[in-house]
């Protein structure tokens, strides 16, 4: 999510805050003046402090229901995730800017409501009083989104929104004691303050690791790779190939990668190149691709991929009456890409598709030290235009030989649950067909060698993924 997108969002929960608080103070006085000290003869007073802390706190519960019940619809009956810190682990494999948004922004939600309790009533001054509040409001949201299915229940919900808590309490609670004149000066006191404060500066020294190690490493993450370990307990296997015992030196390769200006000037080189004016382009620019659009009659947009530079163009006059795909030469539709400045190698393979669809596949063509690896979609219309392409060749340069794991070593990491599986976790019958080495585009741009295991699981086919480099 981009900032804007999160400020949308809390400007959106914010006004259904506010508009809670004014309905909710309504009832409120109504009750406090009429029932209350009219017919109960009451005479406690609340303080402006009360007052004021309540209503942010009443802003901020809203919110938080807002955010967690009214944002998805029910898509995820029945959904549970029980493994502890899987989010954090599918993270790390993609590592995309937005995997670790969803997990800073669980925390995030709950540092509030820690930061408030012990405000709002000074038995939420014992910390375990502030941590049974958070874990039951947390269990509570994650039941009802299992029960409704507009969530899925996840244990590291519970964990971050916890922790989340825990931060605020902690923050809270160092304000006060430096505020409040203690007994307790000097040494002691500051002690006190990191105590409390040690859940935050705990979580900023993991996470900071974290993104310290990754930037630091060589190689990037395989998304592929698992996030927990399936239990195959129970799990019938059947493999009748040998598997060799070899650590053998494979090249690992990379992709072009592309700066945010660069993309910029690449693409409004190729709208120029096809006759449309490449200035003042409307830019949606995302951490791992833009979208590039050009309003206008007709509007036309290409998604850009800053690894490896593929992208998909469309030309959005294909809606218009009249204008339906067409069946064309391929020599001619060669010429009619040239504009696109594409270069169709002569290894690849042609094939025709339907509805004017065309289609270049190379499988890993190996040139001295270049790779091409991937795949051209084109469709060419009744106006003698290209309009819908997908460009996802890449150019890869060898960089190194690596020793990779064996056949073997890779089937033993198989039979202990180390893959990704997408479609549960009972698995009855596992049968594998074949193995082989091939190549996956890691986080970073490097073409990584795997092994993949073609096989039939519960009577799906299906690849199980596992890295070839340790």
């Amino acid at each position: 999510m981009r900032i804007h997108e999160i400020l949308y969002f809390f400007k959106t929960y914010l006004l259904l805050g506010i508009m809670g608080l004014v309905a909710l103070t309504v009832v409120g006085t109504f009750s406090y003046v009429v029932i209350y000290k009219k017919i109960f003869k009451g005479n406690k007073k609340i303080s402006k402090r009360q007052m004021i802390l309540g209503g942010l706190f009443i802003i901020y519960m809203i919110m938080v229901f807002g955010v967690t019940f009214l944002s998805r619809g029910p898509n995820f009956r029945g959904s549970i995730s029980i493994h502890f810190l899987s989010s954090y682990r599918e993270a790390w494999n993609s590592f995309s800017l937005r995997s670790w948004q969803f997990i800073i922004l669980n925390i995030f939600m709950f540092v509030p409501f820690g930061f408030l309790l012990p405000l709002l009533n000074k038995r939420f001054h014992k910390y375990y009083n502030t941590l049974i509040a958070a874990t039951l409001l947390t269990m509570f949201i994650e039941l009802f989104q299992l029960v409704t299915g507009i969530g899925i229940f996840e244990v590291d919900d519970i964990f971050n929104n916890v922790l989340g808590a825990l931060i605020g309490y902690g923050i809270i609670m160092a304000l006060l004691s430096i505020i409040k004149s203690e007994k307790n000066k000097g040494l002691k006191k500051g002690l006190k303050v990191v105590g409390y404060l040690s859940p935050l500066m705990i979580t900023i020294a993991i996470f900071l690791s974290i993104f310290m190690y990754y930037y630091n490493k060589e190689l990037g993450n395989i998304a592929q790779d698992y996030i927990y370990k399936i239990n195959l307990k129970n799990t019938n296997i059947e493999f009748n190939s040998s598997l060799n015992d070899n650590n053998d030196l494979v090249p690992i390769y990379r992709a072009p990668i592309y700066t945010k200006d660069e993309s910029r000037q690449w693409v409004s080189d190729l709208f120029n190149n096809l006759g449309i004016d490449g200035s003042n382009l409307e830019i949606d620019a995302y951490h791992e691709n833009a979208i590039f659009w050009k309003r206008g009659e007709p509007t036309y947009n290409i998604w850009f991929n800053y690894i490896g530079g593929t992208y998909s163009f469309t030309d959005f006059s294909h809606f218009d009456d009249g204008v339906e795909p067409m069946k064309i030469e391929e020599n001619l539709l060669l010429e009619a890409l040239n504009d696109f400045r594409i270069n169709i190698p002569e290894e690849a393979e042609f094939y025709i598709g339907d509805n004017g669809q065309y289609q270049w596949k190379v499988a890993k063509f190996v040139k001295g030290d270049i790779l091409l690896d991937g795949v051209i979609t084109c469709t060419y219309f009744n106006d003698n235009t290209v309009k819908d392409l997908s460009n996802n060749l890449i150019t890869y340069q060898k960089i190194k030989d690596v020793s990779i794991k064996s056949e073997k070593e890779a089937f033993e990491e198989l039979m202990s649950g180390k893959f990704r599986y997408y479609y549960g976790e009972n698995i009855k019958d596992i049968i594998i067909e074949n193995i082989s080495l091939e190549y996956i585009l890691d986080t970073k741009g490097f073409y990584q060698p795997v092994y993949s295991f073609t096989s039939i699981i519960d009577d799906n086919e299906y690849s199980i993924i596992i890295p070839a480099i340790d």
